[in-house]
């Protein structure tokens, strides 16, 4: 009986609630007020916004979450002054300005991809005067996947660098290596960069 009384109770308040149009006098005469199903359909139609609402922020949050563990990787290096990096072997860009995410080990020269994904890659190439052909590689797992190439009279100079993008599986490791002639080290000219672009 109790619930009776309520529904009768909402269909009693003033007209102009619940009709599609309205008068000044308040007047319900020659009005068409809502039905009973209308309501029930205005209620549920309310619920399921609700429900959507609750839905999204539980998703923005969830997004937030995730965007927490996705690892940012970045680093930057180059060679020390007068520091001259030895024939076939990895050159070791000592001097670390950036290593966010610690892929990078200056001891090595090796960077180790932390996670499986899109990373890029800038290495540089200033060969010395006295170097009429100089060649540096980057490696990865042991390939050769990109080289620089300077071939120059004597006296000469010539400065270049290279952008590669590669698909990487954690642990791949990546290097560049001096594979002949030698290379000016003064005022940051041999530097190496890397990045993760999307984590897969």
């Amino acid at each position: 009986m109790a619930g009776i009384r309520k529904v009768m109770w909402l269909l009693v308040i003033p007209c102009h609630v619940f009709s599609r149009t309205s008068s000044p006098s308040g007047n319900c005469t020659g009005l068409s007020e809502i039905t009973f199903e209308e309501l029930l359909l205005a209620v549920s139609q309310s619920k399921q916004v609700s429900a959507l609402s609750m839905r999204i922020a539980d998703l923005e949050k969830k997004l937030g979450d995730l965007q927490k563990y996705v690892p940012r990787v970045i680093f930057s290096a180059y060679v020390s002054d007068r520091r001259d990096p030895e024939v076939q072997k990895p050159i070791l860009y000592d001097q670390v300005t950036v290593n966010q995410g610690q892929g990078y080990d200056p001891a090595t020269g090796t960077f180790s991809a932390p996670v499986t994904g899109i990373y890029q890659f800038t290495y540089s190439l200033l060969g010395k005067t006295d170097s009429l052909d100089t060649a540096i590689h980057l490696v990865v797992n042991q390939e050769r996947v990109n080289y620089i190439h300077s071939v120059l009279k004597a006296d000469q100079a010539q400065t270049a660098s290279v952008t590669v993008i590669l698909s990487l599986n954690v642990g791949d490791r990546v290097w560049v290596t001096l594979e002949q002639g030698g290379v000016w080290t003064e005022q940051r000219a041999i530097s190496f960069q890397g990045l993760l672009l999307s984590a897969v």
